[in-house]
C-alpha cells in the first residue's frame, strides 16, 4: 500500500508539474486558497517599496532645500558686500572730486571715522589720522556737505573732533542771500538741529535760507555750508532774533571726513592771480 501511494504521488507530481491547459480540481482549490494571500503579500511589498521610495525622495528634497537655503544666504551676503563696496566707491569718488575741486583753496587730509562718543551731551568723533599725518589741534573738519567741527586733541595715530552739534561749540555764521546778517551757530546736542542766535531784529532772515560760516573765526574758513533755516522767532527783549537750523551734514552717517590742513581766503587767491 505504501508503495502504491508513493507511485500515485509520483504520477500526480509528474502530471501536475508539466504545463497544461487544464488543471485538476485540487490544484484549483489550492491556488484559489493562496491567491488572496499572495495578492496581499505582493501589495504589501509594493507599499513598502513606495514608502521607502517616498522617504528617500523626501530626504533628497530636504537636502536640496538645505542646500538652496545655504546658497541663498551666501548670495545674500555677497550681494550685501557688493552693495557696501558700491556705496563706499561712490562716497570715495565724491570725496576725490570734492578734494580736486577745492584744491586751490584748501589743503585737505582725508580721514575715516573710527569711533563715536556715546555721550549725549558732548558730540565727539575719533578719526584715524593724527599728529604724524600733520593734524593739529583747532583744525577745521568738513565733508562735501558742509562743516563738521574742529580737532580738539590729537595723538600720533588719531585725533578727536568736536562736532558743531556739541553744546560747547559756537561758529560765526552768515546768511547766504542777505550777507549782512551775522549770527552765531550753537550746538544743541542734537544731530538734527542747530541753534542760531544774535541775529539783528531788522534781519530779513527767512525759512529755507542757507547758513554759511562767516569767516570771523580763527578756526573756520569763510563760506562753508552749515545748514538751512528751519524756523525764526523774536527774542523776549525784542532786539534780537533767533532761529533753528537744519544741519547740512548728516552727523549720524559720518564715515569719511576731510581735515583742512591749510586754507586761503578767496581774496588771497585773487591777489595771487593778480600777481
Amino acid at each position: 500500500m505504501i508503495l502504491a501511494v508513493v507511485v500515485i504521488f509520483l504520477v500526480f507530481m509528474k502530471y501536475s508539474s508539466s504545463t497544461r491547459a487544464e488543471i485538476t480540481a485540487l490544484e484549483r482549490i489550492i491556488r484559489d486558497s493562496f491567491t488572496p494571500l499572495q495578492s496581499g503579500l505582493s501589495g504589501l511589498r509594493r507599499g513598502l517599496d513606495g514608502v521607502s521610495l517616498g522617504l528617500a525622495k523626501k530626504q533628497d528634497l530636504k537636502e536640496q532645500i538645505n542646500e538652496f537655503t545655504i546658497r541663498d544666504q551666501r548670495l545674500s551676503q555677497e550681494n550685501q558686500q557688493l552693495r557696501e563696496y558700491k556705496a563706499e566707491a561712490e562716497r570715495l569718488r565724491n570725496l576725490l572730486a570734492f578734494k580736486e575741486k577745492n584744491s586751490e583753496q584748501y589743503t585737505l587730509q582725508a580721514a575715516r571715522v573710527i569711533a563715536r562718543s556715546p555721550n549725549n551731551w558732548f558730540k565727539v568723533i575719533t578719526i584715524d589720522q593724527g599728529s604724524q599725518d600733520g593734524i593739529t589741534q583747532g583744525m577745521p573738519v568738513i565733508n562735501p556737505d558742509g562743516l563738521i567741527g574742529r580737532v580738539s586733541n590729537t595723538s600720533k595715530y588719531s585725533a578727536q573732533v568736536e562736532l558743531i552739534t556739541d553744546r560747547e561749540m559756537a561758529v560765526g555764521a552768515i546768511l547766504q542771500n542777505t550777507r549782512e546778517t551775522r549770527g552765531i551757530i550753537e550746538g544743541l546736542a542734537d544731530s538734527n538741529t542747530l541753534g542760531m542766535i544774535n541775529i539783528p531784529y531788522y534781519s530779513q532772515v527767512k525759512k529755507g535760507e542757507r547758513v554759511l560760516s562767516s569767516g570771523l573765526s580763527e578756526f573756520y574758513p569763510k563760506g562753508i555750508p552749515i545748514g538751512t533755516i528751519k524756523a525764526v522767532k523774536r527774542e523776549a527783549n525784542g532786539l534780537l532774533l533767533s532761529a533753528t537750523v537744519r544741519p547740512a551734514v548728516k552727523f549720524d552717517e559720518l564715515e569719511e571726513v576731510f581735515v583742512i590742513i591749510q586754507f586761503r581766503s578767496l581774496s588771497e587767491e585773487k591777489a595771487n592771480e593778480g600777481e
